[in-house]
């Protein structure tokens, strides 16, 4: 039988720290920082904190597995509620997509190809901020489903 946390950090990039609290590389986006902050909780579940405003759901999808991954057998517990985002991560995230789709554009802009990872990158930072003005409010003044390819 494997315990959730061995599983998670199998599957992690440049991990530091020590039980219960570690960081790493976030799987869910661009990582050369090591913004993750994984936490294994005193009943075996583990949760996640992307100090770059990554969600905990895109960072489980990321690493290939499911919520009910992240808890011992028997570990009964509701699944995570969405959280709301104060404004200063919301900022963040805004921030952070920005840039990414400043380095795409200038990928282009050089006359090279982006890659579908790339792509979908974008496409994934395009929803963040979409979350985002949805979250204030905002209504979007342009189409939101298109797809860029090049």
């Amino acid at each position: 039988m494997s315990v959730p946390i061995d599983i998670v950090l199998a599957r992690l990039e440049k991990v530091t720290g020590k039980s219960p609290s570690w960081m790493s590389r976030c799987p869910a986006h661009d990582d050369r920082t090591g913004s993750l902050h994984i936490t294994e909780k005193p009943d075996g579940r583990v949760i996640f904190h992307c100090h770059a405003g990554c969600g905990g759901a895109d960072v489980v999808q990321a690493l290939g597995l499911q919520f009910g991954d992240l808890k011992p057998l028997g570990c009964e517990y509701a699944a995570p509620e969405p959280v709301e985002r104060n404004a200063q991560e919301s900022l963040r995230a805004i921030a952070h997509a920005a840039l990414v789709a400043v380095g795409l554009l200038n990928t282009v802009a050089a006359g090279k190809t982006i890659t579908d990872r790339q792509a979908d990158l974008a496409a994934q930072l395009a929803a963040e901020i979409m979350a985002a003005m949805d979250a204030a409010g905002v209504k979007p003044t342009v189409a939101t489903e298109r797809r860029v390819r090049t």
